[in-house]
């Protein structure tokens, strides 16, 4: 589906991403996993194509051709404060020329938005307005979904709506790709580890290889084997 081949970015001076090559799957339920300043954000932002490589090459397949294809939730809410839910989704609906459909019925019913139809952003919790983001960021009906920390602040009942729609997306063949610290999202939504560390990809492995301790990384990732560890507690 998609294909990183030595995929190097510069910004300034500063090596941000390292040489990666690595292959994601159609279907696969994948989180890039690390410290922070690890780079995740950067090879996701890549991957999406919202920035260029400063070397090597990324290509997709012929299921991402189309313009509307690759659907990306930034972690940064992209939303106006004084609209209400209503006006957002029409509003980016109209934006990418598309209309209601079951697709819309069946996410807005999932994330249960209905009851906050026609409050504005700014009346509604950190957790409701992350299920808003994620739902303009897939009004199109992406084939692959890239999400960038998009459970921060939200409590355990917004989760699980979020977490319930993603994974239904994925029974159907949506790939999903995110990025989170959080271990019960990771158990819950990926099957599949990019553990990354200083620009690098060190490690490509499942959930199941880290969590029972399948792997080896070098001793100079202390500080992602620490963040590996706390899926024991």
């Amino acid at each position: 589906m998609l294909q990183l081949n030595s995929v190097s970015y510069q910004k300034g001076k500063s090596d941000l991403i390292q040489s990666v090559s690595a292959t994601v799957q159609p279907g696969d339920r994948l989180t890039i996993f690390g410290p922070n300043g690890a780079g995740k954000s950067t090879l996701m932002r890549l991957m999406a194509g919202i920035i260029q490589p400063s070397s090597g090459t990324i290509t997709y397949d012929d299921s991402l051709s189309g313009k509307n294809a690759i659907g990306y939730i930034p972690q940064q809410l992209a939303l106006f404060e004084n609209l209400t839910v209503k006006e957002h989704l029409r509003f980016y609906q109209k934006m990418i020329g598309s209309k209601t459909n079951p697709f819309m019925n069946e996410m807005i019913e999932t994330l249960q938005l209905k009851d906050f139809w026609n409050k504005r952003i700014d009346e509604l919790s950190g957790g409701m307005k992350r299920k808003v983001n994620l739902t303009v960021g897939m009004i199109q009906q992406p084939k692959i979904v890239f999400l960038d920390e998009p459970f921060v602040g939200v409590d355990l009942a917004a989760k699980h709506d979020m977490l319930n729609w993603l994974n239904r997306l994925n029974s159907r063949g949506v790939t999903i790709v995110f990025v989170t610290h959080d271990w019960q999202v990771i158990h819950e939504l990926a099957d599949k580890m990019w553990l990354m560390e200083n620009g690098d990809l060190l490690h490509e492995a499942t959930v199941d290889e880290v969590v029972h301790d399948h792997i080896e990384l070098p001793d100079t990732s202390s500080a992602l084997q620490k963040m590996i560890s706390f899926h024991r507690y």
